[in-house]
């Protein structure tokens, strides 16, 4: 590809919590710019569901799916991502919870982008790691991912430093 190419990077459970209804309505909205790519790593129950939704929709250039990876390789997955996608459907129970996912997002260093509502739309917000909007909202998705997008690297590069520092002051307890 060519040009700078702004890699979004997902990873763990593929299932209906996750709302990829929503994150595919996004890519679609950012289908035409060229910069911007949806990595996709993990499997569930929705995985076989999202691959022909992304073959119907005409996304596959811009919505890889990578299938699974033992955790020992997910660090280099990280080193290549430009932000990280945690997304959870709207649902009272979701949002009084802080998804696993988001601790180990803000421990990689690499910014995080959030279509979720609640305490893990909080952290993200507090620990100025990154972007959200309101779980469901695709269309706010979108405009984060171009948001960050437009970022300098410098930019991004802090945000990631600044959810690296948070997670050390609020999560590492030992």
């Amino acid at each position: 590809s060519c040009g700078e190419v702004f890699d979004i990077l997902f990873t763990g459970n593929i299932g209906e919590a996750q709302d990829f209804t929503a994150v595919l309505a996004a890519a679609e909205i950012l289908k035409y710019n060229a910069g911007i790519r949806w990595l996709i790593v993990g499997d569930g129950r929705k995985f076989d569901w999202l691959q022909n939704e992304v073959a119907r929709r005409g996304l596959q250039d811009k919505v890889l799916l990578l299938g699974r990876f033992p955790l020992e390789r997910m660090q280099s997955f990280y080193l290549h991502a430009d932000a990280l996608l945690v997304s959870l459907k709207k649902n009272p129970v979701f949002s009084k919870t802080i998804p696993g996912k988001i601790q180990s997002y803000l421990m990689t260093g690499v910014p995080l982008i959030g279509m979720l509502d609640g305490e893990g739309a909080q952290v993200i917000t507090d620990a100025n790691a990154g972007l959200v909007c309101a779980a469901g909202n695709f269309g706010g998705l979108a405009t984060i991912v171009l948001e960050m997008a437009s970022m300098s690297a410098k930019q991004r590069h802090q945000l990631g430093v600044n959810g690296q520092i948070y997670a050390q002051k609020e999560f590492d307890r030992d």
